[in-house]
């Protein structure tokens, strides 16, 4: 049976090291019994969820990762989840995270989605969560 539950204390800053990041976060895994299937990093600052990094076996588990962190940071306070990583676009558009325009201006800025967390959930799986 697969779990996704928070990551030790101990081994936080090795799964962060792995995604190239540090500082504190809150990480995910999702494993099969000892066999690790994925994990998710995020950041909480207010209402705001920072999705920083996530990755899975497959779509379906990465699907159930992403949800797994916005209901975390739903019950700790957070409103609306953002996210820079372009690798994570397409399974943040399938959930209902929004591209967010420059508004033209054309400065350069990090490409980013975002959503509100109480809406994804509200909304359901679009064409059932089995795809």
């Amino acid at each position: 049976m697969i779990a996704i539950l928070p990551v030790a204390e101990q081994d936080r800053a090795a799964l962060l090291g792995r995604f190239g990041l540090s500082g504190p976060a809150f990480c995910l895994a999702a494993s099969d019994g000892k066999e690790c299937l994925g994990s998710a990093a995020y950041r909480l600052e207010g209402e705001t969820m920072e999705l920083l990094a996530a990755e899975g076996v497959d779509a379906r588990l990465l699907d159930g990762l992403l949800r797994a962190a916005l209901n975390a940071a739903l019950d700790a306070g957070a409103r609306t989840a953002v996210c820079t990583m372009p690798s994570l676009f397409p399974a943040l558009k399938h959930l209902g995270f929004q591209k967010v325009p420059d508004n033209g201006t054309g400065s350069g800025k990090t490409p980013r989605m975002q959503a509100e967390i109480f809406g994804i959930f509200s909304r359901g799986c679009p064409g059932g969560c089995h795809q």
